[in-house]
């Protein structure tokens, strides 16, 4: 964490993705549970997690398009703003008693277009205002400050909810979008964004080409993909497991959310403590391995103190996986292909509100714990078959292969 004492930028930088995450967090905390409280449907819990992956999916190749055209300052700040509109729309319609499903579906929808280009924004500032060097431990203390918010901010909403209504929930998400946009006006960035004379399109082509040709992009790309449609999918169904199999309410969904973000800020800690690692590829797939190991224990628990601790184990191990997927992601594109590149990441990341489709359905004919531990079980079988080609995900392993066959060659050479 010695990069937040040395560097002012990325000290502000970091204050205002804190804020953004108390606030996004705090929304996903309690727009299912408005999901489940306007339809009493796992199905339409599970769809409206689907609605913003859907819009997220659909926009993120696009925003990536934006962030490499254009200050990924000023998108992030577009972002926010809508962020900030669609929770004060929210907050008015709760208010004046007017909410109906269709509104917390456009509103999820809204959400996943916010993101689609904030989140590729945000993830190519980290390597901006931190430099290449730190760029592991800035990520790490990136998921750092987001663990801890993860911690804060369900509990504090699931009270809320229960103490004063779901509307001052959203009062307090719109204020935190707008304390993050305050720190984010006084950011001052690198702008290492190419202006180019080609069209939008073209850079589109130019960017999708770069994936499907680059083995390790397109490996990466697809790992995140699974583990996202499967693993990640569990998250739409907490709701259905806080009320309807641990029987504990908005605050037990609270603690539920709290404690996977506690056990996820223990990894974080540890891992920007430990600078750059060689061997990445191992912790990439030993975390996912342990995300979906967790993930069934979860699934098939019935009280809240096994539940909270797999929880904490799941996000404790998924964290290892998505910092280093995130460093390998980006220190193995080119500058000015990034934001292109790293909207795929956003893409995928849209796949786990579209998971909320199947995973809902899969819980309306059989239970959420089933629906769960079939993701768990896919995430961890997936990770078997990508460590049998681990190296060719992290050019620092296969460099190291080249030079032990290069010496083993020079070593079997005859003397002269």
């Amino acid at each position: 964490m010695r990069l937040l004492l040395e560097n002012k930028q990325f000290r502000i930088f970091w204050i205002a993705g804190v804020f953004s995450d108390l606030a996004l967090i705090t929304y996903f905390t309690v727009h299912g549970w408005l999901a489940l409280q306007v339809s009493d449907s796992a199905f339409w819990v599970g769809a409206t997690s689907g609605a913003g992956g859907l819009s997220l999916t659909m926009f993120s190749v696009f925003g990536g398009v934006l962030v490499d055209r254009f200050g990924r300052r000023s998108l992030v700040l577009v972002g926010l703003l809508i962020r900030f509109v669609i929770a004060l729309a929210l907050v008015a319609l709760i208010m004046t008693e007017n909410i109906v499903l269709w509104h917390v579906l456009l509103a999820a929808f809204g959400e996943g277009l916010a993101v689609s280009f904030l989140m590729p924004a945000m993830m190519a500032l980290t390597l901006d205002v931190a430099g290449r060097g730190k760029l592991l431990s800035a990520t790490a203390a990136r998921f750092a400050g987001m663990t801890v918010a993860g911690v804060i901010a369900p509990i504090a909403a699931g009270s809320i909810v229960n103490l004063a209504g779901i509307e001052w929930a959203y009062v307090m998400i719109a204020l935190g979008f707008s304390a993050s946009a305050g720190f984010m006006l006084i950011l001052r960035p690198p702008d290492p964004a190419k202006r180019t004379n080609s069209s939008p399109l073209e850079d589109l082509r130019q960017g999708v080409t770069y994936v499907i040709r680059t083995p390790q992009i397109r490996m990466l790309i697809a790992m995140i993909f699974i583990t996202e449609a499967f693993g990640w999918a569990h998250e739409s169904m907490l709701p259905v497991m806080a009320r309807d199999v641990l029987d504990v309410g908005a605050t037990g969904l609270g603690y539920l959310l709290a404690a996977g973000s506690a056990g996820a800020t223990v990894t974080t800690v540890i891992i920007a403590s430990m600078g750059d690692i060689r061997n990445k590829s191992n912790m990439l797939v030993g975390g996912c391995i342990g995300f979906g190991f967790f993930l069934v224990l979860f699934a098939w628990s019935q009280w809240l103190l096994l539940s909270l601790a797999f929880l904490a184990g799941a996000y404790a191990a998924v964290i290892v996986y998505e910092t280093t997927i995130n460093t390998l992601l980006q220190t193995s594109v080119p500058d000015e292909l990034r934001g292109r590149v790293l909207s795929f990441q956003a893409m995928m990341w849209g796949v786990t509100g579209l998971a909320g489709f199947h995973t809902g359905a899969i819980a309306s004919a059989v239970g959420a714990p089933v629906a769960i531990a079939i993701g768990g079980g896919v995430v961890i079988l997936n990770s078997l078959r990508i460590a049998r080609h681990r190296s060719q995900l992290d050019p620092d392993l296969a460099q190291s292969s080249l030079d032990s066959e290069s010496i083993d060659s020079s070593g079997d050479q005859p003397a002269s």
